[in-house]
């Protein structure tokens, strides 16, 4: 059969069939449904006519189509606070030495030294890459961020910083001119262009728009001539082809280099710069021909320690990040205003409250407890002494991909998120809840970034200036 992702979506919309029924009526997984018209992933012929021959019987589908949907009443209880789960987040050691590395990254970023190198801040967002920088010593010139949300929260945090503008693709050659003369010479530029197009959580169209904003990105290189620049995204753009079937990374490498840059581009989890967080990218360094750098990262610091001559320090975890904490459960308040809790339906609390560490509800053995939709790594808890999953735009859904807290039952705070992505808790966010978890959902973090930065210092024939308890 020749029938594409695409066109199944379609039909299945004409005729007003979920994929979960589809599901259902064909035998196929619902994930490899979605997977499939998402065109992420390629389906056996075998499966195709597993798919047409459900959707060719029209009293089956007929009958599924008329049937009402399950719904289940949304009741709210407050839940137990049981003394063993509260015993179970015990503080751990590591959990003080992070929080003073943390404090020490928001007082570089608030008091920052004399005769500074300068950067350029491009997709800035809330501005977790402007933060690592600023605390390594680079006084951000100028920003650009598209969101209005995110750069009121930006321009809280650095209102020094020169506003260019906020749709990158609007900014023409000769504002760019004009900003150029007003700010002067720049040293790196830093970004992360947006990353849907390239994400598995996006549709990965090769023909996405937000996939060519790297040239504008280009454009400020072009003008501004910085020494470095640090482009980062999702790892895996390094799989990602353009309309042309090119490799959309050796794209961006050639546009560099036509430019007049070395250029190389580095796989890095963020997990092994001490963030207590697993989050896989790609960092693109591209260095100046004139300058006598190569391009390059810097070496990991946090690890799998093989033995005792390691000088790679273990894993932060997510109790490193948190364990300092209040304890809550679902609906709760503390006396911080960022960490409280979501207040979810009682039989979501029941489907996870059994569930252990690592686990979805999806996996319980009840069919009663298991939710009527989504995939094994919704509605799953993280694990206490590891590092946690990668923050998402959607941390504060409990149905969201691995947002369940280790021990309490209930989706992440923005605290223990902006912990997990190592923002200060001097960092200021304000705004609508919506707007803030984007904003710490899509940002690089910011000891990532601070890494990234003394090593671009350490390029340009710099010392590397460690953080106290780093």
């Amino acid at each position: 059969m020749n029938i594409t992702g695409s066109t199944l979506r379609q039909i299945r919309q004409k005729i007003g069939l979920s994929q979960a029924r589809l599901a259902e009526l064909s035998g196929v997984s619902q994930h490899a449904i979605s997977a499939f018209e998402l065109e992420k992933l390629e389906l056996p012929q075998e499966t195709l006519k597993k798919l047409a021959s459900a959707l060719a019987d029209k009293d089956k589908v007929d009958s599924l189509v008329s049937r009402q949907k399950r719904y289940v009443e949304h009741k709210f209880v407050a839940p137990a606070k049981l003394s063993n789960r509260i015993e179970r987040a015990i503080r751990t050691s590591e959990n003080s030495a992070y929080c003073k590395c943390l404090d020490v990254l928001g007082i570089m970023h608030a008091h920052p030294k004399d005769g500074a190198l300068t950067a350029l801040s491009l997709f800035s967002g809330c501005g977790g890459f402007s933060l690592g920088f600023s605390a390594a010593g680079f006084k951000v010139k100028g920003f650009v961020e598209l969101d209005k949300n995110l750069r009121s929260i930006y321009k809280k945090n650095f209102p020094d910083s020169l506003e260019l503008g906020g749709d990158i693709t609007k900014i023409d050659d000769d504002a760019l001119k004009s900003f150029q003369e007003k700010i002067g010479d720049i040293d790196v530029i830093i970004g992360g262009p947006p990353c849907q197009g390239f994400s598995l959580s996006g549709k990965r169209d090769v023909n996405d728009p937000r996939n060519t904003l790297f040239k504008h990105y280009l454009r400020f290189v072009k003008v501004y001539k910085p020494k470095i620049a640090v482009l980062e995204n999702v790892r895996l753009l390094t799989s990602m082809k353009n309309s042309k079937g090119e490799f959309i990374k050796e794209e961006i490498c050639k546009e560099f280099k036509n430019h007049g840059y070395k250029i190389n581009f580095f796989e890095v989890n963020a997990k092994n710069y001490g963030v207590p967080q697993h989050r896989e990218r790609v960092v693109f360094i591209a260095v100046r021909s004139d300058i006598g750098a190569i391009p390059s990262i810097p070496d990991v610091t946090h690890g799998e320690v093989s033995d005792i001559f390691s000088t790679v320090l273990p894993c932060r975890t997510f109790a490193d990040a948190c364990s300092d904490l209040e304890y809550l459960e679902s609906g709760d308040r503390s006396g911080d205003a960022l960490h409280e809790a979501v207040k979810h339906p009682a039989h979501v609390l029941d489907w996870l409250w059994d569930v252990p560490e690592g686990h979805s509800a999806h996996d319980n053995l009840d069919p009663d407890k298991r939710p009527k939709s989504g995939y094994n790594t919704t509605y799953k808890r993280q694990v206490w002494l590891e590092p946690a999953s990668t923050v998402q735009t959607t941390f504060g859904m409990i149905s969201g991909c691995r947002n369940v807290h280790p021990v309490a039952t209930r989706s992440l705070t923005i605290r223990e998120a902006m912990r997990i992505q190592s923002f200060p808790d001097s960092y200021r966010f304000e705004g609508t809840l919506g707007a803030i978890r984007t904003g710490i959902g899509n940002a690089v973090p910011p000891l990532l970034a601070y890494y990234l930065a003394e090593h671009t210092k350490h390029l340009l024939g710099l010392d590397f200036v460690k953080i106290p308890s780093l």
